[in-house]
């Protein structure tokens, strides 16, 4: 009797290992990515993984540049599966008015990441990010942070002699100071972007595309409120970049007027890949490169990436630019990253889909050693996934694949 307790106890451990086994199974089926439970606000990075449940009234996509707080505001406005929100959109009347995302359009992140960690051996990359500020003080960017080691924190002194005081976490060219958070509001833009790139995992928030140890982020800071800045601090910037080591540079900005200063500046980087936005047009109607400026995005060298926005449905979104000086299309809207203040908050447009690209070329610097620079661009290209409906409007008539990119850049 004892013995046939012990062969039926053995059987029930049996069929409940079986069992969770299977369970598990189910759950990496149904979900995909193994850390999928880990950061709850993942599921909402369609960028990463399009579950198809995706969408959102056309009404609201058009306030391009309006941050929307991930918090109970935004979902009474618009959500994704719940029923009530189906209901609301049902009340709207037009349906042609509501985006819906498309199933499996995503840029092959899951499997692209577990590429890039199955090595132990990586290498350390820093992305500069030129842009507004970055809250480096947020729970999901602080462990990503470039440090320089040389410099004593808050000493008003320049301890390394490189002309910089208080350099400790990159510089404020625009007020000319050590200071790279001045505000929530004003440097909400860096912030988001940083995100994209780094946010940290695990940690019940979202998912930064190359977050790992080797990967940090230098914030230098060259716009205001408005996003407006001097091209002395962009040139300085990108110098500045240089001179401490950064090879990844990540540009979400852009003027109508050629400036040779940055143009040289870029040229004269050829150990850094810039990857820069292809511009939103005016009044939310992008337009060909081909027939009009903007720059950086239209310097064609081999260490300048210029990235438009693709929309969740497929297309390319209404206001990003396209044509031949853009390279690859990235997800571009109703991105959700990090926003000051340990917040986050969906943005729209082309300065979203540029760190998308930064992050693979990061990747890539850290896992490929034996990769120049100069061959990013190609990899980038090459390794896009065709879209029909971005035929002709890049040299890709794609979008970003991160695995495809990381498999080529393995071949070296």
């Amino acid at each position: 009797m004892q013995l046939c307790n012990k062969q039926a106890l053995k059987a029930i451990r049996f069929l409940s290992r079986a069992l969770l086994i299977v369970l598990l199974l189910c759950q990496i089926v149904l979900y995909g990515f193994n850390e999928y439970n880990s950061d709850n606000l993942y599921h909402y990075q369609w960028g990463l993984k399009n579950n198809g449940n995706f969408f959102v009234d056309r009404g609201i996509l058009a306030n391009n540049h309006t941050p929307f707080y991930f918090s109970k505001e935004i979902n009474d406005i618009m959500f994704f599966d719940d029923p009530a929100v189906i209901d609301y959109f049902k009340t709207i009347g037009n349906i042609s008015y509501t985006a819906y995302s498309t199933l499996g359009f995503d840029i092959n992140w899951e499997e692209g990441y577990k590429f890039f960690k199955s090595s132990p051996s990586k290498r350390d990359v820093v992305i500069a990010v030129i842009d507004t500020g970055i809250d480096i003080n947020h729970y999901e960017l602080y462990e990503s942070i470039w440090t320089n080691k040389y410099e004593i924190p808050n000493n008003n002194i320049d301890d390394d002699l490189n002309g910089y005081i208080d350099d400790v976490y990159g510089y404020n060219f625009h007020h000319k100071n050590g200071k790279v958070f001045v505000d929530p509001t004003i440097d909400l833009h860096g912030t988001h972007a940083a995100g994209i790139m780094v946010a940290k995992h695990d940690n019940q928030g979202m998912k930064g595309l190359a977050y790992d140890s080797s990967v940090k982020i230098m914030p230098l800071k060259v716009l205001d409120f408005n996003e407006n800045g001097y091209v002395s601090s962009v040139v300085s910037a990108i110098n500045y970049a240089r001179e401490n080591g950064a090879k990844i540079c990540n540009l979400s900005l852009g003027s109508y007027k050629y400036e040779a200063s940055i143009d040289e500046a870029i040229k004269n980087c050829e150990d850094m890949v810039f990857v820069v936005s292809a511009g939103n047009g005016a009044n939310f109607n992008g337009y060909s490169l081909d027939e009009r400026d903007v720059y950086p995005a239209k310097l064609n060298y081999p260490n300048v990436i210029t990235v438009s926005n693709v929309c969740f449905d497929g297309d390319r979104y209404v206001s990003a630019n396209y044509g031949t000086y853009v390279d690859v299309f990235a997800p571009g809207t109703f991105i959700l990253s990090t926003i000051p203040a340990n917040n986050f908050a969906y943005l729209t447009g082309t300065s979203m889909a540029a760190p998308f690209v930064s992050a693979v070329c990061a990747m890539m610097y850290s896992r490929f050693p034996n990769v120049p620079v100069s061959l990013y661009k190609n990899i980038i290209i090459n390794g896009a996934t065709p879209v029909n409906s971005l035929t002709g409007l890049s040299k890709s008539s794609g979008m970003l694949n991160v695995y495809n990119s990381l498999v080529i850049a393995s071949s070296f």
